[in-house]
């Protein structure tokens, strides 16, 4: 008994399934003339029987209903499903002007009565001639906006004749940055627009978006296009006058220019920099909490509609510590008739070099509103960030282990007042021409005499110790090298990266006595140059410290084979011992 009601359910489960998946459609013009005649069009995706029409009181069914059947085979992933299609077609014609809403009509499907959905006609009291039977145009949705602000255009043929296109030629759009929006095939789909009470058939060639880049009146110019018209022969015979003859015309139509005003924007606040729509903003940070020389990545995405292609990137003040790199930018964008929505994504990837406490301040985004004609301002977040100490190891790749907050204060800015005895010495007692006064000049020579024997001594010991790392300096670098090269026979990438940057700022820092601490891309450079060392060595030398210090934090960034960039490093190493020996 249970498997029985269990079988009922399922089968009306399946029924009801069925029944979701049929599809009753009506279709006509949108717009029509009095008198005119025009298809009403039922279409059913199932076989059906007794179509009933709603009420038509406002116009004349001349036929119908012409029934036709088609049917399409697919073949996916080899299943194949077969679909039915039957049409049920009648001619109608308007009785008298107006707007008319046709209500469903209902068909039956095995025992379910199925309604369509409705539709909208407009008849006119259309004229029955026209010297104009084909014509262009650009057809914008506003013809005053704010500079910045994104104007709707589409390039339209009307026509009441049988032509075809055979060359368009566009205007320039100058003043203007452009956006294509994609249309469907011209050849498939069209619409009627009524135009000084003549009806047209209307296909769309083009559609744009248009953001003016400058104030004042600009021109969209004409375009043309070069058609063919197909025009009926006069009769020779009777055969001709049965089967027809036709030709096809060769025909140049232009469009007539438009003219957009532009308006210059008010009064901007600080920090505006041309953004126009309606926008969201949005940052985070991927960590606050991290150690020395690692890196983190400071991610802003600002979203919404208008130029968000214009956008300039968030200028953030990060801390003088901070290594800062070049933001990446990607886009998220949809066009439409509405403009260009979505969202512009810029992330940065800095690297604190050293430990401590530090803030990465609020950054304000400003921007003019479309819709409310003002200025709004948006502001991101602070983010503090807590920078451990780096490992030993880790922060010798770069800078010295030496931190900020190791250097103390040896003695104080204040002093107090002093509450003990104090000795004065009597007026008119004078020390000139004593025996202290001589005393304190011979301890002052030597003291002098002193000083300048310990910082000969101590400039003789750097100047040693200085000549030892520059020796050594190519042995250590080939030393790291030696790792790195390990590295690649395992395709440890991170590993290889960090022993490459680590023989190329050891082997600086030796060759040419820069304190690891000072150490940095620019010193490098200035240093190098002021060491005749070659531009083109030293531009291959900075190419590859951004490839490897990008590498170990984005490995997608990592594009060239790590046994191609040992033996790129191999040689960068043997030409600067060359070029600095040759110069000492």
């Amino acid at each position: 008994m249970i498997k029985r009601y269990l079988f009922i359910l399922l089968m009306f489960a399946g029924l009801a399934s069925l029944a979701q998946d049929i599809e009753f459609k009506m279709s006509a013009p949108s717009i029509v003339s009095v008198g005119e005649q025009f298809s009403l069009t039922l279409t059913l995706n199932a076989k059906g029987q007794d179509v009933k029409l709603p009420e038509l009181n406002s116009f004349d069914i001349l036929m119908g209903p012409s029934v036709s059947q088609s049917t399409s085979i697919q073949i996916i992933n080899g299943k194949t499903s077969r679909n039915v299609n039957y049409s049920y077609t009648y001619i109608l014609r308007a009785q008298k002007e107006g707007t008319y809403t046709i209500s469903p009509a209902s068909i039956k499907v095995d025992r379910d009565i199925i309604q369509s959905n409705t539709v909208t006609i407009k008849a006119i009291q259309g004229k029955q001639s026209s010297s104009d039977n084909f014509f262009i145009g650009y057809e914008t949705n506003k013809k005053t906006v704010y500079k910045g602000e994104a104007i709707y255009a589409t390039f339209k043929l009307y026509s009441r004749v049988s032509l075809t296109p055979v060359d368009i030629s566009n205007p320039s759009f100058e003043g203007f940055w452009t956006q294509d929006i994609e249309v469907p095939d011209v050849n498939q789909t069209h619409t009627r627009e009524a135009v000084d009470g003549i009806i047209y058939n209307v296909y769309t060639f083009q559609k744009k978006i248009l953001i003016p880049q400058q104030t004042g009146v600009l021109t969209i110019a004409p375009a043309e296009m070069v058609v063919d018209v197909q025009e009926k022969v006069g009769s020779q015979n009777m055969f001709d006058d049965f089967f027809g003859s036709y030709r096809n015309i060769r025909s140049t139509i232009k469009s007539k220019p438009v003219s957009i005003t532009v308006k210059e924007l008010p009064a901007a606040p600080a920090g505006f920099e041309g953004a126009v729509g309606s926008f969201n903003l949005s940052s985070s940070l991927n960590k606050s909490e991290i150690k020395a020389n690692e890196a983190i990545t400071l991610k802003t995405t600002i979203s919404g509609t208008g130029n968000l292609k214009h956008l300039g990137t968030p200028e953030f003040s990060f801390p003088p510590d901070f290594e800062v790199y070049d933001p990446q930018t990607s886009y998220n964008h949809k066009v439409s008739e509405s403009g260009i929505s979505g969202s512009t994504t810029f992330e940065q990837v800095v690297i604190p070099r050293f430990a401590g406490e530090f803030t990465i301040p609020a950054v304000k985004f400003v921007y003019f509103d479309t819709s409310s004609k003002s200025y709004k301002i948006l502001s991101t977040p602070s983010f503090d960030i807590k920078v451990e100490k780096g490992d030993e190891g880790q922060s010798s790749t770069v800078v010295s282990s030496l931190s900020k907050e190791d250097v103390k204060y040896i003695g104080k800015d204040i002093r107090y007042i002093k509450q003990n005895d104090i000795k004065l010495k009597e007026k008119d007692l004078y020390i000139h021409g004593s025996l202290p006064f001589y005393g304190s000049y011979l301890m002052a020579f030597v003291a002098f005499v002193a000083i300048a024997f310990v910082q000969k001594k101590r400039a003789r010991e750097n100047a040693n110790i200085a000549l030892t790392r520059n020796k050594k300096a190519s042995k250590i670098a080939r030393k790291h090298l030696k790792a790195a090269s390990a590295c690649v026979k395992k395709n440890e990438k991170e590993e290889f990266y960090d022993a490459l940057q680590r023989a190329f700022w050891g082997y600086l820092c030796d060759k040419l006595s820069i304190p690891l601490a000072e150490l940095n891309r620019d010193n490098a450079r200035a240093t190098l140059l002021e060491n005749k060392v070659n531009e083109e060595t030293i531009d291959e030398f900075v190419t590859l410290i951004d490839h490897c210090e990008m590498a170990r934090f984005s490995p997608s960034m990592a594009e060239q084979p790590i046994d191609e960039q040992y033996k790129q490093a191999e040689k960068l190493i043997g030409k600067f011992e060359k070029q600095i020996r040759k110069k000492a």
